[in-house]
């Protein structure tokens, strides 16, 4: 009986955070090293066909780095990398069309034959968004990374219209350039830019750590509410480094342009979406105003 009352008692906590967010849009980016573990991505899809059940509209958005580099390195080449950037010659953009778009459909199928979630992918074809050239400079010298965009304008009355019809829309951060050529882009750069031009309630970046630390290695330092200025400053002071500094800084400029809440959460805490956005502690970091 006891087991019973704590799960009414979740349940009823998160009551109102289920009629806040209903007909809300969420942005989620997740892949990379969270796809390699089934269980993890399983739980987190649960927790997207949970939102969509409570009438949250969700785009996600698919990345997979890791799977690139595997491809890449099979094939007989080396990933190579400017200043975070991958380098994307004519060959590695089929990989990662290649990879990505799987990865994207995977997603897609398993919502909604096995979870029976209304959910679909967006192509590049349809135009939704648009890419620009990246044009890299290292002193006097631009460097031609090729194919690797940032994200454009976004057709957001044709999102918005399709989560009408699909609550949960799959994107991989790809997208066509004027020039009509497809290009790879940051997928933290484009979960951003989606949820800045939809005005997202939530921007959530589902990570391997559990959120933002003053010290990595020491999960007791995990820092539950992060204001835009301390964020701004413990970036310039160097305590937010390494793959977790494109995070915080889409997360506050996401912010900054109309966002209401940012999220950076870990898969590997089973169902942590739903912890961190349906109860009143959360388990990851929210960066806010």
């Amino acid at each position: 009986m006891e087991e019973e009352i704590k799960k009414a008692e979740v349940l009823a906590e998160a009551y109102q955070y289920i009629r806040e967010y209903r007909d809300k849009v969420f942005v989620i980016k997740f892949g990379g090293s969270i796809l390699k573990l089934p269980n993890v991505k399983e739980n987190i899809l649960k927790d997207v066909a949970f939102l969509e059940a409570v009438g949250v509209k969700t785009l996600l958005v698919c990345g997979g780095g890791p799977f690139i580099n595997e491809e890449i390195e099979k094939r007989g080449k080396k990933p190579v990398f400017v200043e975070g950037l991958r380098v994307t010659d004519s060959e590695t953009m089929d990989i990662v069309e290649e990879i990505l778009f799987g990865i994207r459909d995977n997603v897609v199928e398993h919502l909604k034959q096995t979870l029976k979630v209304k959910a679909s992918s967006l192509q590049p074809s349809e135009k939704f968004m648009m890419a620009k050239k990246v044009h890299y400079q290292k002193g006097e010298e631009i460097v031609d990374l090729g194919f690797v965009g940032q994200a454009g304008s976004i057709n957001t009355d044709y999102i918005n219209a399709k989560l009408e019809k699909e609550r949960v829309l799959v994107m991989a951060p790809v997208a066509h350039g004027e020039d009509g050529h497809l290009y790879n882009i940051n997928g933290d750069a484009v979960a951003s830019a989606a949820a800045e031009w939809l005005k997202a309630e939530k921007l959530i970046f589902i990570t391997d750590v559990l959120g933002v630390m003053r010290n990595p290695q020491n999960p007791e330092t995990l820092i539950s509410i992060l204001q835009v200025p301390e964020a701004e400053e413990l970036i310039e002071k160097n305590i937010i480094k390494g793959g977790m500094i494109p995070k915080v800084k889409s997360g506050v400029s996401s912010i900054k342009k109309g966002v209401k809440k940012v999220h950076i959460i870990s898969g590997n805490i089973p169902h942590s979406i739903v912890l961190e956005v349906f109860t009143e502690h959360g388990i990851g970091t929210e960066i806010c105003n």
